[in-house]
């Protein structure tokens, strides 16, 4: 079995995309089909002097066979709007930091955000009831809770997929959550989170309480 078949969240992405299947990571050049396909405006590199920087004059310095690099470029497919705001947004705060330092918790909250979050979107009905059962720490109310309001995941976090893929042991996997009025789909939640992330709407980090990862029951969240 690859590894994309021993998980739902990598399951998911394979089926989008069979040209990645294999037991090692895929080729730089396979990850640059994906690209295409998506009809993305970033090219791939093999390195870059700053990160950021890189990413946003539409470069993403990517590693040949990386499963953390192949994730994370398929972040980018995936939300795109959200990835383009948080480097975007990350860039901005390192030129003022470089003016005034330290490192900044708006930086923490946004490393946490793009390598460990699980999204959950949903009304604001919706994310009050799932802000309450997170809270009594129960997975079995968690897990109530989102599918009797129809809520929508999606991992952003590319960390997480590595960590599947590395088959590590069991963590916490940090819960974002986007309220949204109406229709949900991956469009509507990228938007949303990106809009939020370019206003400063993460000042600090805010991705507690997390839920198992992986876990059989939040996988099955997921979109």
């Amino acid at each position: 079995m690859t590894p994309w078949r021993r998980h739902r969240a990598l399951e998911l992405l394979v089926q989008a995309w069979p040209e990645l299947e294999g037991h090692e990571p895929p080729a730089r050049c396979v990850l640059t089909s994906v690209l295409a396909r998506s009809s993305s405006e970033w090219t791939l590199v093999e390195q870059a002097d700053g990160y950021e920087a890189s990413v946003v004059a539409g470069r993403i310095p990517t590693r040949d066979r990386s499963w953390h690099d192949t994730f994370n470029v398929l972040a980018f497919v995936s939300f795109p709007l959200t990835k383009a705001a948080l480097h975007r947004r990350c860039f901005a705060l390192q030129q003022a930091r470089a003016r005034k330092p330290p490192r900044s918790r708006e930086e923490d909250a946004l490393t946490l955000i793009d390598e460990t979050s699980l999204l959950l979107a949903g009304s604001p009905l919706a994310v009050a009831a799932l802000q309450r059962a997170r809270a009594s720490g129960v997975l079995a109310d968690i897990d109530r809770t989102v599918r009797e309001h129809g809520m929508l995941a999606f991992v952003l976090g590319h960390a997480l997929l590595e960590h599947l893929a590395l088959d590590r042991p069991p963590i916490g996997c940090g819960v974002l959550t986007v309220t949204l009025d109406g229709e949900l789909d991956r469009p509507r939640v990228d938007r949303a989170l990106a809009e939020r992330i370019a206003a400063g709407g993460f000042p600090r980090p805010q991705l507690s309480p997390t839920v198992p990862w992986p876990d059989p029951i939040v996988e099955s969240w997921l979109a």
